[in-house]
């Protein structure tokens, strides 16, 4: 095995678990409301606060982590940020209150937003321009196949195991992990897959701002913000919606957007394949075509949330529905990366992917504050969902606005 492909199965694996936290809390929301006295207070507690600081915080370290990453040795300081997040996602099963909770969450953010920067600065200099949309959609396919999983798990075993078993099943594999990473992996030179930017150095201060002159990054961030409003309100929210609003079973709720999670794993990979093949036709097709399905996804995505009650026969239709979202609203999410990277030197894509995560952090964690903590109260959920729907058509416009400005900045 050569050691690109020892490095990607490694970063691959190692996603898988530090994303399969992500949506553990979702399912079980009522249950975490009980354990610590909240029940009148979930939304805004569980679903707005902790999302907000969950991500913004995490966000915000990953700069600092993203900023190193361009200047340090990205072998040890990817596995100091798996620790990092894996510490405190351990700790969050044995939390005795909501207190106690709500540090354990946070501090798992850095590690999550922390490892983005990292893993796809480390790619950056293992695969070509024309290799890099499909070794990111399978990168992103482990980390979107971690995050379904751990949702079912926690959806379906926490009225037997309890809510808190998945924190402490999906963090104590990456300890082990992470050293064997520490271990084997032997870091990729810098800039040794790049052509266009072979002449450029390690980033400075000033080099900063220019990664703000570049139109598709300034595009790309944008789109990031809208476009995770929707993902991070539906991961917190949907769940415990079908089972509260719309009365169906728990296991069944959780099944229906597994399947949007599941469904969305092959959007991604679809998305990359056609990502790649219209990109190698003609850059300006990658935007143009995630920007038209994105904007398509918001019709399932309407009709998943606007569902009946539940009857003895619509559990079917629902799936549907399901199964529909999930096709169209993740093929996006590898080619925006992929654009990252091929627009971008090897000096500055710690950064500008730390960036990027930071921009998708804020989406993620104030979509679900503002719609936890505002909408929800004065609206209802209905509404609400209904109101963070429709962002993914401002994100499907900014990404059209790529098919100006990606081709004149390619550098693959």
């Amino acid at each position: 095995m050569n050691n690109r492909i020892k490095i990607t199965l490694q970063i691959c694996i190692i996603s898988f678990f530090m994303f399969a936290d992500q949506n553990l809390m979702g399912p079980n929301l009522t249950l975490i409301a009980e354990d610590f006295n909240i029940v009148d207070k979930k939304d805004q507690y569980l679903g707005g606060i902790i999302p907000l600081m969950f991500w913004i915080f995490g966000g915000t370290v990953a700069l600092l982590i993203g900023y190193f990453t361009d200047l340090i040795s990205r072998k040890h300081l990817f596995v100091i940020t798996v620790f990092i997040g894996e510490i405190p996602c351990l700790l969050s099963g044995f939390a005795n209150n909501y207190i106690e909770f709500f540090i354990m969450r946070v501090l798992t953010g850095i590690g999550i937003g922390g490892i983005i920067p990292i893993t796809y600065s480390i790619l950056g200099d293992l695969y070509s321009a024309t290799e890099r949309i499909k070794i990111v959609t399978i990168v992103g396919l482990f980390s979107g196949l971690g995050i379904a999983v751990g949702q079912l798990v926690a959806g379906t075993l926490s009225d037997t195991l309890g809510w808190r078993f998945p924190f402490i099943l999906f963090a104590i594999p990456n300890f082990v992990l992470a050293i064997i990473f520490f271990l084997t992996v032997k870091e990729p030179d810098r800039g040794k897959m790049d052509h266009k930017f072979k002449n450029i150095k390690a980033m400075s201060s000033v080099d900063f701002f220019s990664i703000f002159k570049v139109k598709t990054n300034i595009l790309v961030f944008l789109q990031g913000i809208f476009g995770t409003i929707p993902w991070g309100v539906f991961s917190i929210f949907m769940i415990d919606y079908f089972v509260i609003e719309k009365g169906y079973l728990r296991p069944t709720a959780t099944l229906v957007i597994t399947l949007v999670g599941g469904m969305a794993l092959f959007s991604s990979l679809a998305g990359g394949y056609i990502g790649n093949r219209l990109y190698k036709k003609n850059p300006k097709f990658l935007p143009l075509f995630c920007g038209i399905v994105t904007i398509i996804g918001v019709i399932p995505t309407s009709l998943l949330i606007n569902s009946p009650f539940k009857t003895e026969n619509n559990s079917i239709e629902l799936l549907i529905y399901a199964f529909c979202t999930g096709l169209f609203i993740a093929m996006t999410a590898p080619n925006m990366k992929a654009i990252l990277l091929n627009v971008n030197g090897p000096y500055s894509r710690g950064t500008v992917f730390s960036l990027y995560n930071f921009a998708d952090d804020l989406g993620r964690g104030f979509g679900p504050f503002i719609i936890g903590n505002i909408l929800i109260y004065y609206f209802g959920r209905n509404v609400a969902f209904n109101i963070a729907n429709a962002f993914w058509v401002i994100c499907g416009c900014l990404i059209l606005l790529m098919v100006y400005t990606f081709p004149k900045e390619d550098g693959g």
